[in-house]
């Protein structure tokens, strides 16, 4: 289990986990439709959701052309700091038992224009103000939000495959 060190609380990233969308009306049937087919065995329409969503989120993290990114204005004015290094990750993720897209934050990576570190300063409350803000703009069902600290690594131990031993 990694435990949080006394000496830096800071969360590295936060990533939030974005429920599927069953709003507008009629859109929860075709969902539900897309996770019966998955489950049949026939990814492509739950897929294809899922990649009209991602790339909707990546829009909104990362933006296009020269204007600043919508998340990174919101983080700004939540933090009531001006941003210099700003990095996310738009992906997907698995949570209850589905597949959802996901946005991180590299709080770690966040700087002030002149290079200072300043991902320290996004509290919890204000992950749960992005969070909602995701939750309305996606009309999801849930957000998960999960705030990963550094720590140190856990090693595994693994049991050797068969394919890994040679004979000799």
């Amino acid at each position: 289990m990694n435990t949080v060190s006394l000496h830096d609380p800071s969360p590295k990233d936060v990533t939030f986990f974005i429920g599927p969308n069953t709003a507008p009306q009629g859109f929860e049937s075709i969902y539900k439709k897309a996770v019966e087919q998955k489950e049949a065995g026939i990814p492509e329409s739950l897929n294809e959701l899922l990649e009209l969503q991602i790339e909707a989120l990546r829009e909104l993290a990362e933006g296009t052309g020269s204007k600043s990114p919508l998340m990174k204005q919101l983080i700004e004015n939540q933090i009531d700091s001006e941003i210099g290094n700003y990095s996310v990750f738009v992906s997907k993720g698995f949570m209850r038992r589905t597949w959802v897209p996901i946005l991180t934050i590299h709080l770690d990576r966040l700087t002030g224009p002149d290079g200072s570190p300043i991902g320290h300063i996004l509290s919890k409350h204000d992950g749960e103000y992005i969070a909602a803000m995701l939750g309305l703009t996606f009309k999801a069902d849930w957000i998960y939000t999960s705030w990963a600290f550094p720590g140190t690594p856990i090693e595994i131990k693994r049991k050797p495959n068969l394919s890994d031993i040679k004979e000799g």
